[in-house]
């Protein structure tokens, strides 16, 4: 069964109060190991380097490692190699980095959006609910930056 938790991550120094949306189909209550989905708040001075209150300004969702094997890692996969779209960033990333952060422009983050609509269409009544939220979310997410990433913990 789909399972959905909301959490807060909140730091007043940074000016931080976002919610984290944690979506389980068969992660496990207790699994440490995830994904999370971010919009990266665009920087407003030319050349200014990228903080980590960036991506973490807007709401974001978590997927944990059982689901995000399953689900998410044959629709990302595809997509790379990606290009950092910070100038100042990570230049060309060859794959996902599962423990650490990855950059993508909205041109490639459509393309991740297109293939989980393709797995969403030959999966089951159960799986297809997961992929529709998932795709609603980072879909909601194209409407509030150019940037976005994928930050794993592993």
């Amino acid at each position: 069964m789909l399972r959905i938790k909301e959490r807060r991550l909140c730091y007043d120094e940074y000016g931080i109060d976002h919610k984290i949306t944690e979506i389980r189909l068969y992660s496990a209550d207790d699994e440490p190991v995830y994904l999370e989905f971010k919009p990266v708040l665009m920087p407003s001075e030319d050349g200014k380097e990228l903080q980590w209150e960036d991506w973490n300004h807007y709401d974001s969702i978590r997927i944990y490692k059982t689901d995000y094997d399953k689900f998410l890692l044959p629709a990302i996969t595809p997509v790379f190699p990606v290009t950092d779209p910070d100038p100042n960033g990570f230049g060309v990333q060859e794959t996902l980095d599962v423990t650490s952060i990855n950059f993508f422009g909205k041109e490639d983050w459509q393309k991740l959006i297109d293939n989980l609509t393709g797995c969403m269409e030959k999966a089951d009544n159960t799986e297809s609910e997961f992929y529709h939220m998932v795709i609603g979310y980072l879909s909601d997410f194209m409407t509030l930056s150019e940037w976005f990433c994928i930050e794993g913990n592993q």
